[in-house]
């Protein structure tokens, strides 16, 4: 049998590191950097390409065929221009992080050579703008450079079709073929400059129509509660600033400080381990503000801002809250007015049950999907007029409108606050709504240990992992009891597209769900353990991550 012929092999790295030895346009330092690699780096630089999914392409910023650079960039562009063709109208956008205003040039000249027509984003953007500008302008596509809250090492580029969506398998695997079948990916032909008449720079006009259109998606309208609410809110040094402050303000909240010391663009994220606002200690100096100020919450957002994280002063403390507890508090928020009228929350098959549980509770239904805002965006635009409650991932996720079709950081943030002001118009705090919902609902625990594997090594280990759970996951979960139902979404389950996940539910209503990260070299393991009490689904909880961490110190 002929074997598979394959670029980037396990054996073929040296004759493409080589190669790149030989690029004319390297600085110097760069040759200094390729020549002094160790055989170790050089293979985990060039062993592959850097896969391109439904995220797109996420990797680490450096040289090399496996790494995020402007050759990489430039040929994931040639490919998303083979994909749209000529004449296609495309927006780029890129967030604050280091070289992503350079990326976005460059894959802008790239698809400008090849016939289309780019609009290029003057400064540095969020995600809900980029999604908002493609359907408002009428786009058949559009990119975003970013690498989320990944660490300032990271960079990446997500691909967009014509609803403001992120593309799905089918367009990004023709994405990838593209970029495969191309013989010589360090020469892709582009514009020399950004002076083409089909280069059009934008940015102030559209950006101030987003704001507006998330401005509307308020449901709050009692001014007087918007008055009463003392908000701090923190960038994270990303270009989520202006947008929300801009929102928020449009929306009536007049008490919004923000966290000067991290609000200006920097790519070097400095005091931060990653710009991530699913983890506390990236609010310590918005923490610090919120109680010498009195303030009720704290919110901050992502480099790209499609994410938020928040918290809420409890006395002289902060009570800061998971991904799951944001998009339950939102639920209940959005649904309280739409007894029996079937709106449909869309969730994910790793995403807490404590939402799903509210909704239907009120007469509305739940939409489970993969893993990834692209999925969730599918079932909206599938929706008939008026269905559509809200959307949420744990991690952070959410969407509150109609307007764009990716995650929102800034109108979540805004609806956030609305609920906010509306709990404590009432006479109690966020915290307070929450445990109003665990007595009704159950004890919730959801929460996510992510472990990390780099390389090529690490993603075969992960895969060992996984095969080991499928043979005898059960005995890994086994301070939960026997499992109900083993879902393995690799055989194909429920309609949904065949994923690495495994999810197992227990009697009690908890379940523990697995999966490789699509966009960083991780495996994650999620928790929804459920209890008549707090303490019961601690203890529980408690046990089964501890059997985790025995099983995996086993590998």
């Amino acid at each position: 049998m002929k074997k598979k012929k394959q670029s980037n092999t396990e054996q073929g790295f040296k004759t493409e590191y080589n190669k790149w030895r030989q690029l004319p346009d390297l600085t110097e330092a760069e040759r200094a950097q390729l020549i002094s690699m160790t055989d170790e780096e050089q293979h985990e630089c060039f062993y592959r390409r850097v896969p391109f999914g439904t995220a797109g392409m996420r990797g680490k910023v450096g040289l090399g065929s496996n790494r995020i650079n402007r050759y990489t960039i430039r040929l994931a562009a040639w490919g998303m221009a083979q994909l749209l063709g000529r004449d296609a109208k495309v927006a780029i956008a890129y967030d604050t992080r280091n070289d992503s205003r350079t990326f976005a040039e460059e894959a802008a000249k790239v698809l400008a050579h090849a016939g289309l027509h780019v609009l290029l984003f003057d400064r540095p953007s969020p995600v809900p703008l980029l999604s908002y500008t493609i359907r408002e302008l009428q786009c058949d596509g559009g990119a975003v450079v970013t690498a989320s809250h990944n660490t300032k090492a990271y960079n990446g580029f997500k691909t967009y079709d014509a609803s403001g969506a992120q593309m799905g398998p089918e367009k990004t695997e023709a994405i990838f073929g593209w970029m495969q079948q191309n013989t010589d990916p360090l020469d892709i032909p582009r514009c020399e400059s950004l002076s083409q008449e089909n280069i059009e720079w934008i940015g102030e006009d559209i950006s101030q129509r987003s704001m507006e259109a998330a401005a509307a998606c308020s449901r709050l309208k009692e001014q007087r509660a918007k008055d009463e609410l003392y908000i701090v809110y923190t960038s994270l040094f990303g270009s989520g600033r202006d947008f929300v402050l801009g929102t928020l303000k449009n929306d009536g909240f007049s008490h919004v400080q923000l966290v000067e010391e991290q609000a200006e663009f920097n790519g070097e994220f400095p005091g931060l381990r990653k710009p991530n606002p699913e983890e506390p200690e990236v609010f310590r100096l918005a923490e610090r503000k919120a109680l010498q100020t009195h303030a009720d919450v704290l919110i901050g957002t992502d480099p790209d801002s499609d994410r938020i994280g928040a918290g809420v002063v409890v006395g002289d403390q902060v009570m800061y809250l998971s991904g799951n507890q944001i998009g339950a508090l939102l639920t209940d928020f959005l649904s309280k007015d739409t007894e029996k009228d079937g709106k449909k929350l869309v969730t994910t098959i790793v995403t807490g049950d404590l939402g799903e549980r509210i909704v239907t509770s009120r007469g509305g239904s739940v939409i489970r999907t993969l893993t990834g805002s692209k999925f969730v965006c599918d079932e909206i635009n599938r929706m008939e007029r008026g269905q559509f409650l809200f959307a949420y991932e744990e991690s952070h996720g959410y969407i509150g409108g109609t307007h764009i079709r990716d995650k929102d950081g800034v109108s979540a943030a805004m609806l956030f606050c609305e609920a906010a002001a509306w709990h404590k118009a009432q006479g109690r705090t966020v915290a307070d709504a929450l445990e109003s919902l665990y007595r009704e609902h159950g004890y919730y625990i959801d929460e996510q240990d992510s472990f990390v594997f780099e390389g090529s090594k690490g993603a075969k280990m992960m895969q060992k992992i996984m095969t080991r759970l499928r043979s005898r996951g059960a005995s890994v979960f086994a301070a939960l009891g026997k499992p109900e139902r083993v879902l393995d979404y690799k055989k194909g389950i429920e309609n949904l597209p065949v994923s690495d996940v495994l999810k197992f539910c227990f009697s009690s209503g908890s379940w523990i769900a697995v999966r490789p990260s699509g966009t960083e070299p991780k495996i994650k393991f999620y928790y929804c353990i459920r209890a008549e009490s707090r303490e019961a689904a601690q203890e529980r909880f408690e046990k089964v991550q501890e059997s985790i961490e025995e099983f995996l110190r086993t590998f």
